[in-house]
């Protein structure tokens, strides 16, 4: 990879990268495995969570969900790794199982109270600049997010 400076300067010699990313679909596990775990426990804690959300739906769009469906063994491998290290209780003192998660049993829609505390987390994120202009409204991504959520359990 090279700087986007390096076609302008050519007498500068700018370093060149190789950057380590992640798979799109482990993206996807990640955010939603993060989301299922902030629906189920027993309090809100953080600031500028929705973008989780936000990014699920670009990720949705980008067709990365499909894929991400299709590879459970990789949902399986971010659920067994998140339960070693991310254990988190639910609202009735039981450790929230991340490998149902990846099988039939996703929450990506939180219930009252943390439903309006996600909206109004997400309503600063956009006056902050923090998200695109076209986010969109915030109960469009919650529909496109209970989309999701009804596909992902249906696989």
């Amino acid at each position: 990879m090279e700087c986007d400076a390096a076609g302008f300067l050519p007498d500068v010699g700018f370093p060149t990268a190789r950057p380590s990313v992640m798979l799109p679909e482990r993206t996807f596990w990640e955010k939603a495995t993060a989301i299922h775990v902030f629906c189920r426990r027993a309090r809100h804690r953080g600031t500028r969570l929705s973008r989780h959300w936000h990014d699920l739906v670009r990720l949705d769009e980008a067709g990365y969900a499909d894929s991400a469906f299709a590879d459970r063994e990789l949902g399986l491998a971010v659920a067994r790794h998140k339960s070693m290290f991310f254990r988190e209780k639910d609202t009735s003192g039981h450790w929230i199982d991340y490998e149902a998660a990846v099988s039939g049993g996703l929450q990506l829609i939180p219930a009252a109270p943390l439903y309006e505390q996600l909206a109004a987390d997400r309503d600063r994120m956009v006056g902050d600049g923090m998200l695109r202009d076209d986010a969109g409204p915030f109960e469009e991504v919650m529909s496109r997010c209970a989309d999701i959520e009804a596909r992902a359990n249906a696989v």
